[in-house]
């Protein structure tokens, strides 16, 4: 990805796919299964279709399935929460997940914005958070520097403060 293709964009897109694991679980008297995001990875190229899943794994007790057909998309509008999520000690990507009538997990959405993801958990959808991948983080970064200008802080002198807060207007 270049700087370029990065420049001041209204949105920008990155192919990825998702990773989602089931758990069989012996010694629970609640659940028999249970299923969580594990990892999202940059994908190779974007799908027009639905998001399509495979079996990528398999074994002890665990089953690792791939959904692909997703993107992670970056709009100018969100790249303060861009910022302060890439700003942070692990950034993460966000996965946004529903149940399907059998109780397994499918993603539907994948992002980079804490605002989109907190606003999801709002309505009690699922939302996994997993570490950035390397070559997601960079794009991410180029995106936010060129798009991105922090509002400066508005500095008040303080004897309007005081009188304000008086009611000595």
């Amino acid at each position: 990805m270049s700087e370029a293709q990065l420049g001041e964009e209204q949105s920008f897109k990155f192919p990825v796919s998702v990773v989602v694991e089931c758990q069989t679980l012996k010694d629970s008297r609640w659940e028999s299964t249970r299923w969580e995001v594990v990892g999202v990875v940059q994908a190779e190229e974007f799908t027009e279709a639905e998001p399509q899943v495979k079996r990528i794994h398999g074994g002890d007790g665990a089953e690792q399935y791939l959904w692909s057909g997703f993107s992670v998309e970056l709009f100018k509008d969100d790249a303060e929460s861009y910022y302060f999520n890439l700003r942070g000690d692990e950034p993460k990507v966000f996965v946004i997940c529903r149940r399907d009538e059998d109780d397994q997990l499918e993603p539907f959405l994948v992002t980079l914005s804490y605002d989109e993801a907190s606003s999801y958990m709002e309505v009690e959808d699922d939302v996994y958070s997993v570490p950035i991948p390397p070559e997601i983080y960079q794009g991410a970064e180029s995106y936010v520097i060129n798009n991105y200008v922090p509002s400066p802080l508005k500095k008040r002198k303080r004897s309007k403060w005081y009188k304000g807060a008086r009611g000595d207007e």
